[in-house]
Formats: C-alpha cells, structure tokens, sequence
C-alpha cells in the first residue's frame, strides 16, 4: 500500500522511543476542509521580500508564511532560526547569554512558539484545530530538547517539530524524516551556531580527526547528514549589536537575506541596509552603516530584566544613545546599500 495512504505518525510509539512510527490501530475520519486564504502572494514573478518582524506576532505569522511556501514548493525537511519572546512585553530577543536560566528558560520560551508555528500552519493548511502533543527528548530533563508532533485531520497534514535540538538527537532525526515520508518535519532553533569554530573545521575533515571534532562538539557531520536528510533553511529572524546599532538578519523562504537595523525613532518599521544571498558579514554592515554616516553608538546601562515593560509599538532589550555625532538612523536615511559595498569590494 502507498506510504502516503497507509503510515501515520503515531505518537504514542515516537514520544516512547523517539525512533519509530507505525500504523494508527484506527485511522481518524477524513474530511474535505476548505483551505482559508493565507498572506501567501501567488501572483505570477517573485513577490516583494516581507518586512522585518518587530514582535513575536509578526515573527510567528512571516515564520507560518515561509513554511508554507516552502512546503507548497515540495520542501518538507525545513529549518528555522527564531528571536524568542521576553518578559511581560514579550520583546524578541536573541537565544543567547543574556537568558540566565540557560537552555531552560530558553526552552520554556521556544516551545509555546513552535506549538503556536504548528497550530498557525495547521490551520492555514485547512485543519481548523490540530492536536500538538510533546514530548522531551532530553534523557536528563535539563538539556532543553522535545519533539512536537501535530496530528491533522488528514493524515497527509500531519506535521513534527523538534525544539531545539542538538547533535545527540540526531538518530531521533533521521527516524522521525525516515518514517514521515512527504510530510512536514520542522527543526526550531537548532543548539549550534551558523558560524563555524575550530571543531567544526576538525569535525569536517575525514577519519580520526573527522570523529575526534564531531566528539568534541563539532557540527559538520551532523548538519552534512541533515543535508542529505532534505533540511532547508526556510525561516532565519537574527539580532547583534554592530557599533551600538540593533541590527537584525532576516531570511524567508525563498527570498535572499534581509538586511536591517531597528530605527532610532519607536513609531517606523526597521530600516532597510540591503540584501545578500549569502548570509550577511558583520563587517559588511558595519562598512554600510559607516559609508551612510551612522556614527557608532554607546550602550546606557540596561534596564533591570523585571522593569522590561515598557509599552512601546517596538520595545528594545537595551537602549542606545548617539555619541552625537553622524545622522539619525531614519527610514530614508540610507543611500548605500550592503549590496554596493560588496561591488565595491569586488571591484577593488
């Protein structure tokens, strides 16, 4: 019988042993849902890149759009990178060392998101209420890993995310994409950075020094492996501070890299600096904000974590002041762009 027809994701044997699925004892009623409009253009051409998200709303809904259309294009293996939701505001900040409870809070912060991510694709995939069930898959329970399994109406619209997970669940990877054939299998917010460091080089060579980087940490094995598996990043929200500038890298399936900083006035969206399709240097945009006269910055000591409500259309985690020199960083105010940095680097 056909894969497609015949194997459902069956929760109860992937959450015991996060490497198997079988046959449902009783597959669930099927019903034709019509499928809701989404924000999704499928005018003839490639449409405008989105605007850079400025809240965990927005975020969800351009990270829901990117999976979307990936998936319509036939990607069903996809990557995502978020910013995670803070305090009582909810500001998006970076996963990185500024959350003091480490991978936890950290997990306590993603997993509502990637259950929301899977609810809001759900739904705009025609299934009104899917059942998100969880699992973790962290043996010592604090090293913030699960995996998420939406079951749909429709078998062929069931989807699993893993919540940030690391080398070790690799084996749970492959048997969840192994077992889901066409549908959707997500990664969120992997725990190893884009950047390469000196065990990822080891990790990439052959042999001994292939296994002694990889044991040592190194990720190179581990993300060939998800290549070949079909994984694709499909969804990147990042932030860093470049000469006291707020600035955030933005990829959504299938545009290039959206480059922008957060403007010095609360009431405009994010100031574009460019595009790339290669993943953004941080000293290129250094070099953009230079050539377009945004002096550097100096951060003012950062609000206390507890007082970080501050109501505003775009909370910020820190808050810079201009030494008083150079232009505003203001919708308009750029004239070079990333991309003419880059020519004139290839031109010199």
């Amino acid at each position: 019988m056909a894969a497609s027809a015949t194997m459902r994701i069956t929760l109860a044997a992937l959450l015991a042993t996060a490497s198997a699925m079988q046959l449902p004892a009783a597959r669930r009623a099927q019903r034709s849902v019509a499928r809701p409009a989404t924000t999704m253009v499928e005018a003839p051409g490639v449409a405008a890149p989105p605007k850079c998200p400025l809240n965990a709303e927005s975020q969800l809904l351009a990270a829901r759009d990117a999976v979307l259309r990936a998936s319509e294009d036939g990607v069903a293996r996809q990557r995502l990178r978020t910013l995670l939701p803070r305090g009582v505001s909810r500001e998006l900040i970076p996963p990185d060392e500024t959350w003091t409870g480490g991978i936890m809070q950290l997990y306590q912060a993603c997993a509502p998101l990637v259950r929301d991510l899977l609810r809001s694709v759900g739904s705009a995939r025609g299934d009104a209420a899917p059942t998100v069930r969880e699992q973790r898959l962290d043996a010592s329970g604090v090293d913030g890993e699960a995996l998420m399994v939406a079951e749909a109406a429709e078998a062929r619209l069931d989807a699993s995310a893993f919540v940030q997970p690391s080398l070790e669940t690799q084996k749970a990877i492959e048997d969840v994409a192994a077992a889901a054939g066409p549908r959707l299998v997500l990664m969120v917010n992997p725990q190893f950075r884009d950047s390469d460091d000196t065990l990822d080089f080891l990790a990439s060579k052959a042999g001994f020094l292939g296994q002694l980087g990889g044991f040592l940490g190194g990720k190179a094995q581990f993300t060939k492996r998800m290549d070949e598996l079909g994984f694709v990043d499909v969804f990147s929200l990042q932030e860093y501070v470049t000469t006291g500038t707020q600035v955030r890298i933005f990829l959504s399936y299938p545009h290039d890299w959206q480059i922008f900083a957060l403007s010095d006035r609360d009431d405009e969206p994010a100031v574009k600096l460019g595009e790339s399709k290669e993943r953004p240097d941080y000293n290129v945009i250094a070099e953009v904000l230079a050539a377009n006269k945004i002096e550097p910055k100096i951060a003012q000591s950062p609000r206390p974590f507890f007082r970080s409500f501050r109501v505003s259309r775009r909370p910020r985690p820190a808050q810079f002041r201009d030494v008083g020199r150079g232009r505003p960083l203001v919708q308009g105010c750029i004239k070079f762009f990333y991309e003419d940095i880059v020519a004139r680097k290839g031109d010199a």
